[in-house]
């Protein structure tokens, strides 16, 4: 039986997003993999932040590559539905 994913706090979600964030910029092949998927280069990194969806964009990020989604919970020491939590508060889905 699914259980439906819990909301969490827009605040508590922007906190993991931060999380998330660290946790891409702390190694240098995960950054590599984030800018080149999401288009963002080291310079624009700052202005992108500003936005927004930039937190979302890390959670759709993030959530889109379970292996990744996993490392980052254990990082976190968090539940990987924890980081889906957070993405839903941010990214809602239309069909809600």
């Amino acid at each position: 039986m699914n259980t439906p994913l819990k909301r969490v706090t827009r605040e508590e979600a922007e906190n993991v997003a931060l999380g998330a964030f660290s946790f891409l910029t702390g190694d240098e092949e995960r950054l590599g993999r984030f800018l080149a998927v999401s288009g963002l280069r080291p310079d624009t990194i700052r202005s992108a932040a500003s936005s927004p969806g930039f937190f979302a964009g890390i959670l759709d990020y993030v959530v889109s590559d379970e292996p990744l989604l996993l490392a980052l919970a254990k990082e976190l020491n968090t539940k990987p539905e924890h980081i889906v939590q957070a993405h839903w508060t941010l990214s809602p889905s239309e069909f809600e």
